[in-house]
C-alpha cells in the first residue's frame, strides 16, 4: 500500500498523470497539462503538488478563478509550504485583491523569511495600494537578500524617485549602471536624477563621458542635447 491507504499502482499512476501535466506545461500546452494533473487529482485528490500545477497552468491561461481555487485547495493540504502561498498571492493580486495577495505573500514570508521574491512580490501590492514606504521596507528586504537581481534594485530606484529621495536613488541607480553598464535606459535615469538635483553640468559631464564608449542613442542624444 502507498500514500492515502492507496494501492502502489494508483499511486504511481498519479504520479504518472502529474508528470505528463509538467511536460505538456514545459511545452506551454496548457489545456492539455490540465487534463493530466486533473487526472491526477481525481486518483489522488490529497497531494497538494497536483492541486498547485494544475494552478499554475489555469493562471498562465489566464484563468485566475480556477487558479485561486486550486492554490487554496494546496494550502489547505499543506498550509506551511510557503510557494503555495506566494502562488495565492499572485493570483489574488492579478484578480484585483491586493489586500488578500499582501495577506498570502505575508504568510509564504512567515513561512520562509529569506526569499527576496516574497518581499518583492508583497511591495508591489503595497506600492499599488499606495504604501510607498512599506513597499520601500519590502523592496530593501529584498536587496538585502539578493543584491544582484536587477529587477529588486530598479522598483526600489522608483520607490525613491516616487518619494523625491533622490540622493537614495542615485546610489541605487549606480548600483544598476553597475550590474549593466551598456544599458541606456539606465544612463538616461541617472542623467535626469541629475537634473532633478539641480547638477546640470554634472549630468552634461557624464553623457560625454559615456559617449567617449558608446554611441548614444536618441532618448540619451535629445538628453544632452537640452543640456547645452
Amino acid at each position: 500500500m502507498s500514500i492515502q491507504g492507496l494501492p502502489k499502482d494508483k499511486t504511481e499512476m498519479a504520479d504518472d498523470y502529474n508528470e505528463r501535466g509538467i511536460s505538456f506545461f514545459n511545452l506551454r500546452k496548457y489545456p492539455e497539462a490540465i487534463q493530466n494533473f486533473t487526472k491526477a487529482i481525481k486518483i489522488v485528490g490529497t497531494d497538494p503538488d497536483y492541486y498547485h500545477n494544475r494552478g499554475l497552468a489555469y493562471y498562465s491561461m489566464k484563468m485566475l478563478e480556477n487558479a485561486i481555487k486550486d492554490y487554496r485547495k494546496a494550502v489547505e493540504i499543506l498550509p506551511d509550504n510557503a510557494d503555495y502561498h506566494n502562488a495565492l498571492g499572485a493570483a489574488l493580486e492579478d484578480s484585483g485583491d491586493l489586500d488578500g495577495a499582501t495577506s498570502s505573500f505575508a504568510e509564504a514570508i512567515e513561512l520562509e523569511g529569506d526569499v527576496p521574491d516574497y518581499y518583492y512580490n508583497r511591495g508591489n501590492v503595497l506600492w499599488k495600494k499606495g504604501k510607498h514606504d512599506l513597499a520601500l521596507e519590502d523592496y530593501s528586504k529584498a536587496v538585502q537578500l539578493n543584491s544582484t537581481d536587477q529587477i529588486f534594485l530598479y522598483k526600489r530606484f522608483l520607490t525613491y524617485m516616487d518619494l523625491e529621495r533622490y540622493e537614495e536613488a542615485l546610489k541605487d541607480i549606480d548600483a544598476l549602471i553597475g550590474l549593466a553598464p551598456g544599458s541606456t535606459m539606465y544612463i538616461a535615469h541617472k542623467a535626469r536624477i541629475l537634473m532633478l538635483m539641480g547638477k546640470k553640468s554634472e549630468a552634461k559631464e557624464f553623457l560625454l563621458d559615456f559617449k567617449k564608449h558608446q554611441d548614444l542613442d536618441d532618448t540619451l542624444s535629445k538628453i544632452l542635447e537640452d543640456l547645452q
